[in-house]
């Protein structure tokens, strides 16, 4: 199982100071993702893909909030490790979107 050292974790925190961090952790294989926070303006233009292309957001998201450990981009998006197959991708930008906060996680209440 890989685990952050308290080193790498220290220059995450200094490299995105002002963002929060968050492990997630792929119940799966028990590896363990650092994320970063991001504000509304950048997590908006994440989804901000041309028609017929939303497909591609879950892995956007994925490049842009993964801070560790580092993230082969080619291999992402082409999976020649084998590590990234689309059901994974899109299960960990959910999980990202999720702790960012922007999840449909609200209850609605007619009134």
């Amino acid at each position: 199982m890989n685990q952050p050292t308290e080193k790498d974790l220290a220059a995450l925190k200094e490299k995105f100071k002002g963002y929060p961090l968050f492990q997630l952790t792929d119940p799966a294989t028990e590896e363990i993702f650092i994320v970063r926070g991001s504000n509304w303006d950048e997590f908006s233009q994440i989804g901000n893909v041309k028609p017929g292309r939303e497909n591609r957001v879950p892995l956007n998201m994925v490049k842009a909030y993964v801070v560790w450990p580092e993230v082969d981009a080619t291999d992402l998006e082409y999976n020649k490790s084998g590590n990234w197959q689309p059901g994974r991708i899109v299960a960990l930008a959910e999980q990202i979107q999720e702790l960012l906060g922007y999840s449909k996680a609200f209850a609605v209440k007619k009134l």
